[in-house]
């Protein structure tokens, strides 16, 4: 969420019917239960609030992290672990692997998965060594940073220099993983620079089938927003049915900002 002035997010992550909590349990065979987090900045510094445990399991503390989440800017994620290396579950489950992520000024989250994420950590070099988990979304968050530091790239730029080396890499080394047929299950991500809020869709055609968890009536990757002049507010699918929420489809990037006390967006092809 962005706002023109400092708020909670407590409307869209605990109170509408399809809040990002009701998200984590409404469907028991797809209960987010691998940990959450809440981003958020405080003068202008990233500040993260994290748990390795089912958010469903921990409302009040979730709900305090909410609560003291009271910001300009504001990321939050549940998740529901992938597990391209097939690991065991237990070394999955931590707080190193709960999103966000944050380096510098920057908070990331990312849903979907890079199925090959080692190949994507030996491509980095010494930027690969700043891993620290075994969430795959995590080589996705260093691979941008790397691009945004070291090559001064713009986040569309990093973005589209993310999916050519995913490509090549996936060329390269597919035939070492029998049981995919592509490098990624979901490009889905919501940046923040401190200054501007970005939200990338990015998933298969295929994966549209599937349906979004609370009202069912959007394709399970396809993003929301709502945007005012002093709010714009991107979920994983939208929280209520009063709003007008509008569609953030495959392929597009949405990028808010705030200027002489409005909220501004715009919409580009990624």
């Amino acid at each position: 969420m962005l706002s023109v002035e400092p708020s909670t997010a407590r409307k869209y992550l605990l109170e509408d019917p399809c809040s990002l909590y009701a998200q984590s349990k409404v469907d028991p065979k797809s209960l987010q239960s691998d940990g959450w987090g809440v981003g958020f900045y405080l003068n202008g510094v990233p500040r993260l609030i994290k748990s390795e445990k089912p958010v469903y399991t921990e409302y009040e503390r979730f709900a305090s992290a909410v609560e003291a989440a009271r910001s300009k800017i504001i990321l939050a994620h549940i998740r529901r672990a992938s597990n391209p290396r097939g690991l065991p579950k237990e070394r999955l489950i931590s707080i190193e692997n709960s999103q966000p992520f944050t380096y510098g000024r920057y908070i990331f989250a990312h849903n979907g998965a890079i199925l090959i994420p080692d190949e994507v950590i030996a491509y980095l070099g010494e930027w690969g060594s700043k891993v620290r988990g075994l969430n795959d979304s995590e080589v996705y968050f260093w691979f941008l940073v790397r691009e945004l530091e070291e090559h001064k790239a713009t986040l569309p730029e990093a973005i589209k220099s993310f999916q050519r080396v995913l490509s090549s890499l996936w060329e390269e080394h597919r035939e070492d993983h029998p049981n995919f047929n592509r490098p990624y299950r979901g490009l889905n991500l919501v940046f923040s620079d401190g200054e501007r809020l970005y939200a990338y869709a990015k998933y298969e055609d295929g994966k549209a089938a599937s349906r979004s968890l609370c009202f069912k009536d959007q394709p399970a990757l396809q993003m929301s927003y709502i945007t005012s002049p002093d709010r714009l507010v991107v979920s994983s699918e939208k929280t209520n049915r009063e709003d007008p929420w509008k569609p953030l489809r495959s392929g597009e990037l949405l990028t808010g900002w705030i200027s002489e006390g409005r909220v501004l967006t715009k919409i580009e092809r990624v």
